[in-house]
């Protein structure tokens, strides 16, 4: 009785004859072409490798060198049964890819001149419609200038006109019925921000720019903005209004009072004895130290040459 880790596999006859069955594969291949009933050819090649590799479907743990042996001769023979395969795999890719390169590159050149035939049509009828379009455009703007002439120098032409009602398929009666009612909706809004109150002409301009820039549907927009911008404008005028406080000449400070003089004691009687008195002396200034709120340098050292000139002595700060 064979032991329990023996490895029954097919024997060498067998395998013989298994390989055999690589011949029937490379006969099922010469039959398999692209062009033909491929599906029924590849499952004839799918049956054929099933029954060639049968025998060889469960492999077992290797118990003992011989078996190393026999194994690797079995893998061998699986592995020969792809290998015809695989060959006829990379040649039929080369050929149907070297096929399709070449059909491509023929048939550009059969069509080349239907694509350059094209292309003259292409801009025949390109240069026919931008025509049209221009002469549509040239109709439109005519006629904005007729329904709303004290809108155009607000609103250009450029502005109110869209680019899809210059299509042919519109039609130069239809875009105008439709800028007729767009101009008539324009004016509506153009009258109400002319009526709204403004500080001056030039918050009014203002406020018309801002709405032909913008063109909101509501006018209480243009409203909004216009008190944003008043605002603005008011805190601009303040930071003005201070820089040019700051940079005004500050007036010099007056020059101190003199200090009170002494006079000189009346000379001794030529008979009374000379006798030494003490000469009264100015007090000394005080030391000080003064800080101006003063924009420069150049004022604080005007400051401290006129206390000086007073006669006090100290430090000139600035704030």
């Amino acid at each position: 009785m064979a032991d329990e880790t023996t490895t029954v596999m097919p024997d060498e006859g067998n395998a013989i004859e298994k390989r055999a069955g690589v011949e029937e594969i490379k006969a099922l291949l010469d039959s398999v072409t692209i062009d033909g009933d491929l599906k029924g050819q590849l499952d004839a090649l799918a049956k054929a490798v099933d029954e060639a590799i049968e025998d060889y479907r469960d492999p077992k743990p290797i118990g003992s060198g011989e078996r190393l042996k026999e194994m690797r001769r079995w893998r061998a023979n699986v592995r020969k049964v792809k290998e015809p395969i695989e060959e006829r795999r990379k040649a039929s890719k080369k050929r149907y890819t070297d096929l399709i390169k070449q059909f491509d590159s023929t048939i550009g050149r059969i069509t080349a001149p239907i694509d350059e035939l094209d292309k003259r049509y292409k801009a025949l009828i390109d240069e026919y419609e931008a025509q049209c379009r221009e002469n549509v455009r040239a109709e439109l703007e005519a006629h904005y200038a007729e329904l709303a002439p004290n809108l155009v120098p607000v609103l250009p032409a450029s502005a109110v006109i869209e680019d899809a009602w210059l299509k042919p398929s519109v039609g130069t009666e239809k875009a105008k019925r439709v800028l007729e009612g767009v101009v008539a909706s324009l004016a509506r809004q153009y009258e109400s921000v002319m009526d709204m109150e403004y500080a001056d002409e030039s918050e009014r301009g203002w406020a018309v720019k801002w709405w032909a820039d913008n063109r909101p549907d509501d006018s209480g927009e243009v409203a909004r903005a216009v008190r944003r911008h008043r605002e603005e404008m008011e805190r601009v005028a303040e930071l003005n209004a201070g820089y040019r406080a700051s940079r005004a000449p500050r007036p010099a400070p007056e020059p101190a009072p003199e200090a009170p003089r002494v006079a000189p004691e009346p000379e001794p009687a030529a008979m009374a004895p000379e006798v030494a008195r003490p000469v009264p002396q100015e007090a000394p200034a005080a030391a000080y130290r003064v800080i101006i709120d003063c924009p420069d340098v150049e004022t604080l050292r005007a400051v401290r040459a006129v206390m000086v000139s007073a006669g006090f002595h100290g430090r000139v700060e600035r704030a």
